[in-house]
């Protein structure tokens, strides 16, 4: 019986319009309110039903990705 090569694990891909993935009806309201992180106004709403841009809720993940890495590498140096 021949071997078989494992299978390399799969890599999430990342939706064409960026990290999030906000195409389901459920991100959208028909009530315009403030951003949560910007505060202009948006139609948008994030996972909590919260306003927020996409752009913004992304940026708002990345730098609580940054700030974490941070958090991580100042306890493994102390």
């Amino acid at each position: 019986m021949p071997r078989r090569r494992p299978r390399e694990p799969r890599r999430a891909e990342l939706p064409a319009s960026g990290l999030l993935d906000w195409t389901s009806s459920t991100h959208w309201s028909h009530t315009p309110r403030p951003c949560r992180y910007c505060g202009r106004e948006t139609n948008l709403r994030d996972s909590a039903r919260k306003p927020a841009h996409k752009t913004c809720a992304e940026e708002a993940l990345r730098q609580q990705a940054a700030d974490a890495a941070e958090a991580y590498e100042a306890a493994r140096l102390a």
